[in-house]
């Protein structure tokens, strides 16, 4: 691909076409790299990205257009420029921040613009659009300040978001919200001492809103309570008892902080009781999420929550399951697992509560209890179908010969032979089950695709385990109902388990899988993310490659402040290698896919070596802990 840009004699600047073999997305791309080559080649007649484009038609374009779209039949665009002329910049002085005169419309535009990117969480081109009207045309701009203020603060650069908010402070003092903000950035940077001055100097104002008062008063209530002295403490609890007072117990914010003051004073039911009151009312709250899911994981704490809840009622099951799920999300396993258990004995029947709870139970490692609970399931719902006829009962016949997993170990008969036929694995030749026409759309119910799933799944612990004698059988009875729908599982909720499954019996038909009992010592684990799979149970010279797998091994799961379930997967997996075993670690292919790119748009680092870097030090200290 080949931009030329040319550039229109005016104000002293010469007349120049730059040809930019340089991949671009933007024209705001274009008009920067143009800009830094011609202050190369005219160091006396420097440019800035204050340039009007359009096309060589003279028809103007945004900055945000995609260079693709402009491209003639040869890969090629011409983008003509217009210098806008601006005021010299200003004289520095002490108090206050003096603007350049800024050209209203291009600066309207451009602010518009960003925020477009930043509603779509396209925080780095939002970024380049507030820095070229910071740099550029108006100074102290107040919406892009505050653009970058956002901007830092979604990224947890806290340094950052407080050095634009002064500046933006000292444009206008009185300004309530980025007071509030600041105030934030120091809590994080541990300066509580600074935020608690700050709040209380932004709740003296006359003309605070009752919203700003609200928020600031609980801000303050936890930067008291974090100091750690008994008597900021009880300060802040004088502040949320006034609110919880003022609103009847409304107050969602006064409470969940309440509740926590109630846990860490030796009530940890009272604190359970508030928590789920609040969880109730605001269920999709991240910050209201984790601190549940730490009550759930305290000692006792699923107690309290069997206490809170009435056992009698039919919504009492779905409860335990959506806690589960909060507890999973936040990394709070025993929990997890103690309310899906409990979920399923009140609704044995619900094949989606038996799906999760195997899901909870893999990522501790409990593969032999999940194989137990899949038999269960399918034994106690034989009628149960999926599709035209492919019923629990039968595979609770496959699976009848297993009490345990163990039992299962080791390799199928020679006689159950398994053959990849280009569109569905065969087993025993059995070609004419898959004489059915494919179909157009995928007309499952909920419950039948969650129990799809739960069979997929039985399929990937068996072979993770190296228990593969029932796996033919089970391939014979699964195969020619998931070649019916084929690709079209993949547009649905359980495109992950059916990913596994596809990927596990097109393998099982390359020769030669080798599954020692019991296991020798010449064992190489294979630790990664769905790549691990493809080398499991293969043989290398003398070694033998097991599988280790861990869904989900990205940086981003794995970093230090996350509580996110894959992180304690990847512990509970290398847990369960025995210690001087030699590992292949298999890092990055998420990362590399998707995880690098999403870091940089949304500005949580700046360019993509940096995170490459910053990634492979933090999986080599992963990999010298254990």
């Amino acid at each position: 691909m080949r931009i030329y840009i040319h550039v229109d004699p005016s104000g002293g600047y010469s007349e120049w076409t730059y040809v930019c073999k340089t991949p671009l997305t933007h024209v705001h791309e274009a008009v920067t790299a143009f800009v830094d080559a011609y202050n190369c080649k005219f160091p006396t007649q420097q440019l800035t990205p204050s340039l009007l484009v359009a096309m060589a038609n003279n028809k103007p374009l945004e900055p945000t257009k995609k260079i693709s779209t402009l491209l003639d039949d040869h890969d090629s665009c011409e983008l003509a420029l217009v210098h806008v002329a601006t005021s010299p910049p200003p004289q520095p002085v002490v108090t206050s921040v003096e603007p350049r005169k800024p050209n209203h419309g291009a600066v309207d535009m451009l602010l518009g613009h960003a925020n477009k990117h930043r509603q779509n969480n396209a925080w780095r081109s939002a970024k380049a659009l507030w820095e070229a009207v910071l740099v550029d045309m108006d100074t102290a701009n107040a919406s892009a300040m505050q653009g970058m203020v956002d901007l830092y603060m979604q990224s947890t650069q806290w340094t950052k978001a407080k050095s634009v908010l002064l500046k933006l402070l000292l444009a206008d003092p009185t300004h309530q919200a980025p007071r509030l903000q600041l105030a934030t950035c120091e809590m994080h940077l541990a300066n509580s001492g600074r935020a608690i001055t700050i709040l209380q100097e932004l709740l003296s104002t006359p003309s605070l809103t009752p919203d700003m008062d609200h928020d600031a008063s609980i801000l303050l209530a936890t930067a008291l309570y974090e100091c750690g002295s008994i008597k900021d403490q009880d300060k802040a609890v004088s502040i949320l008892v006034h609110l919880l007072d003022k609103s009847n117990h409304t107050d969602m914010d006064a409470m969940a902080l309440y509740s926590q003051v109630a846990h860490d004073r030796g009530k940890p039911a009272q604190a359970m009781q508030m928590m789920l009151k609040v969880l109730v009312d605001r269920p999709k709250d991240k910050r209201v999420q984790a601190k549940c899911a730490a009550f759930l994981e305290a000692p006792r704490g699923f107690e309290y929550l069997q206490l809170a809840l009435d056992p009698t009622s039919p919504s009492t099951a779905p409860a335990y399951a959506y806690l589960a799920s909060v507890a999973k999300d936040h990394g709070a396993m025993t929990a997890c697992v103690s309310c899906f258990q409990q979920a399923v004995a009140q609704c044995p029947s619900d094949v989606m509560f038996a799906l999760n709870y195997v899901h909870a139970l893999e990522v501790c490692g409990r593969y032999g209890d999940a194989f137990v609970v899949v038999k269960q399931f399918v034994h106690n719902t034989p009628t149960t179908v999926v599709g035209m006829d492919l019923t629990c009962q039968d595979i609770a016949a496959v699976l009848a010969p297993y009490s345990t997993l163990d039992d299962a170990s080791g390799h199928w008969t020679e006689e159950a032979a398994m053959a990849w036929k280009g569109t569905h694995v065969c087993v025993y030749h059995n070609d004419a089950k898959f004489e059915r026409a494919v179909a157009t759309t995928v007309d499952l119910t909920g419950q039948q695709l969650d129990l799809l799933a739960l069979l997929c799944t039985l399929v990937k612990i068996l072979f993770l385990q190296g228990c593969l004698r029932p796996v033919p059988a089970l391939v014979d009875a699964i195969e020619p109902l998931r070649y019916h729908y084929g690709h079209l599982l993949h547009t649905t909720s359980i495109r992950n388990e059916h990913a596994y499954y596809s990927c596990i019996t097109q393998l099982v038909t390359i020769p030669s899988l080798h599954v020692p009992r019991p296991r020798p010592s010449n064992i190489i684990y294979v630790c990664g993310d769905s790549h691990a799979l493809a080398t499991a149970w293969r043989s290398v010279g003398a070694h033998v490659l097991v599988p280790a797998l861990v869904t989900g091994l990205k940086h981003w799961h794995l970093r230090k402040t996350s509580t996110f379930y894959p992180k304690v997967h990847f512990f509970n997996v290398i847990k369960s290698i025995p210690r001087g075993a030699t590992v292949v670690f298999v890092f990055g292919e998420i990362d590399c896919r998707e995880g690098l790119l999403v870091a940089v748009e949304k500005c949580r680092y700046e360019v993509i070596p940096s995170v490459e870097a910053y990634d492979f030090d933090s999986y080599s200290k992963l990999s010298k802990r254990q």
